[in-house]
């Protein structure tokens, strides 16, 4: 796994949360979330779409795993009752791209997590993961899909 370090700047993304184990409740944001998207027109070239995965599955109950499926929106957006806006600060990630069906990104997760970060000599800071996607899963084949992973690094 090929891994960099990034500084990402400060990111203003509009979004839902659902509950739920991650294999099921990114798929339901992400079909709450895409009719409002095209509703809205809210993306342009540089839009991210954006999971963020806020509990570890192998201590949080299934029913309390917090997903937001986000998109980055510009600074003048004004949000409607149907989702929530935040900003997500600017800060370093390790970086790593998944190719692959979204079903086997836990083990991506798991390389990342267990293989690179002891022997990077860095810390998780204790703020959500990111997931970046970077094809269209409707157009792509499962075995063609791009996933660009932010674990988020504590200062040196």
């Amino acid at each position: 796994m090929e891994v960099r370090i990034e500084r990402l700047p400060e990111l203003r993304v509009a979004g839902i949360r659902v509950l739920g184990p991650y294999a099921e409740s990114g798929p339901k944001a992400w079909k709450l979330l895409t009719p409002w998207i095209a509703r809205r027109q809210v993306t342009s070239a540089s839009t991210m779409f954006l999971g963020l995965c806020h509990d570890d599955p192998e201590i949080t109950p299934p029913e309390r795993i917090r997903y937001d499926a986000m998109v980055t929106v510009p600074e003048d957006f004004e949000p409607d009752d149907y989702v929530i806006v935040r900003v997500i600060r600017a800060r370093e990630y390790a970086v790593a791209v998944h190719k692959g069906p979204y079903a086997t990104l836990p083990w991506s997760w798991s390389a990342l997590y267990w293989e690179w970060l002891p022997a990077s000599g860095r810390t998780p800071l204790g703020a959500p993961r990111m997931e970046a996607y970077l094809n269209d899963p409707g157009a792509t084949p499962e075995d063609e899909l791009l996933t660009r992973l932010y674990l988020p690094l504590a200062p040196l």
